[in-house]
């Protein structure tokens, strides 16, 4: 009677392991927990001590979990039969079994075939834990938009996984895209000021269909970069779309010079990305412009506002005062703001006494493109023959005088070529 005893309080303390498999046979429910939740009887099942720890799951641990309405065996279905468990080399059940988009979005993404072959890329347990599934508007959850930065960075800035993956050259942008997303506007909105609606990681990469820029279906492929950003710049987004470099995206249209219509990622690199009120961007927004459009590239330059941007100030106008950042249409199009009759509202922007006589200023005029600027050829070619033909004739008037300074030297003679005029001395 005295041992019976001492069994059950063993039992009821957590001493003894679980029923044997054909007691809980005879009940019809496995109780997983009467092992699992036990530390003591866990010691040495699995081959490290990691692996024990792996095998210990508390109530705690799964009472909040997305998945606490299911039962132990719905992912571990081998394992039904209770302790010892036979053996299988099937652990659990695919995710996909129940998540099945998701399943096929991931097994088609980049790193699927990296995790097959025993890679180091993620797997559903990896960002989603493996008991304790959150919901990714958890704040405790691995997916929560202020961890996903963190949690991509645990493979994206592992010095070992960088070099095993991202050594080529052209990878520049991928072995330090973590760090440098903490330091752009989207990065310090979401670390510095808590915003959860920033753009993280799979707002722009996606969540589990993951793709390289090249793939059509890729969110960062050139065609879909504006949808893929205009998912949170909607407003911006409607405007790009209606604007020459939308339209010229849509159709394929290309620039004088080759160049394909620039999508936002262009103007505003995505790893790099800074506020448009940053001085440093804003002023160097000009040679994003001019990467493009060479020859309005050139001859800004050659205009006073881009002899002072040049300088380093940012206070005179850049391309987007005059076209608009999002907005630009070509000057024949009446909504454009370098159409004719909407200059004057331009310019006076910046200028506030702007009238029809102001607006008749040649922002890119080239003066040596007759056909298009006659007025600003001949005037330029007449300015250009007049400092030629007076640098000329002075420099050659400088020269003969020279030459005359330099013979009268050699021959003793006075250095203005006349005699010296005799004194009153010697007149008298």
């Amino acid at each position: 009677m005295g041992a019976l005893v001492a069994l059950l309080g063993a039992a009821i303390l957590g001493l003894v392991p679980a029923a044997p498999a054909s007691a809980q046979r005879a009940t019809g429910v496995v109780e997983c927990r009467n092992c699992h939740a036990n530390r003591d009887f866990l010691v040495g099942k699995a081959a490290t001590l990691k692996g024990d720890s792996a095998l210990y799951i508390t109530d705690s641990l799964l009472h909040d979990s997305k998945h606490a309405t299911l039962s132990c065996t719905s992912c571990h279905p081998a394992f039904a039969g209770g302790y010892p468990h036979r053996d299988t080399s099937v652990v659990a059940v695919p995710c996909q079994s129940c998540h099945e988009k998701e399943g096929a979005d991931y097994a088609r993404s980049v790193h699927a075939p990296d995790a097959a072959t025993g890679g180091s890329a993620p797997s559903c347990v990896t960002c989603h834990g493996a008991h304790h599934v959150l919901a990714a508007a958890d704040p405790r959850s691995p997916t929560y938009p202020l961890n996903v930065a963190g949690l991509c960075g645990g493979c994206h800035a592992n010095a070992k996984i960088i070099g095993t993956y991202f050594g080529a050259p052209d990878q520049a942008q991928a072995r330090n895209a973590v760090p440098q997303y903490y330091k752009t506007v989207h990065g310090i909105a979401m670390t510095k000021a808590g915003l959860v609606v920033s753009a993280t990681c799979n707002d722009c990469h996606g969540s589990h269909l993951i793709l390289l820029p090249d793939s059509a279906q890729s969110t960062i492929n050139r065609v879909n970069i504006a949808r893929t950003c205009g998912r949170c710049h909607a407003g911006v987004l409607a405007t790009f779309d209606s604007s020459s470099h939308g339209q010229a995206l849509r159709s394929g249209a290309r620039t004088p010079t080759g160049h394909s219509a620039p999508v936002c990622i262009d103007c505003h690199p995505a790893h790099q990305l800074v506020s448009a009120s940053d001085p440093v961007w804003f002023r160097g927004v000009v040679k994003e412009c001019g990467a493009c459009h060479e020859e309005e590239y050139g001859t800004y330059f050659e205009t006073y506002h881009g002899q002072v941007t040049e300088l380093g100030f940012g206070i005179t106008a850049k391309c987007s005062d005059c076209h608009t950042a999002h907005a630009m249409l070509p000057a024949t199009d009446p909504k454009s703001s370098v159409y004719p009759t909407n200059l004057v509202a331009t310019c006076a922007q910046c200028h506030p006494q702007a009238n029809a006589n102001f607006v008749k200023y040649q922002p890119h005029g080239d003066p040596r493109n007759r056909a298009r600027y006659p007025l600003l050829f001949w005037t330029w070619l007449f300015m250009t023959t007049l400092l030629v033909s007076v640098f000329a004739f002075f420099g050659v008037h400088t020269l003969l005088w020279l030459g005359r300074l330099t013979l009268n030297r050699l021959h003793g003679r006075p250095l203005n070529g006349h005699p010296e005029r005799p004194g009153k001395e010697g007149q008298s």
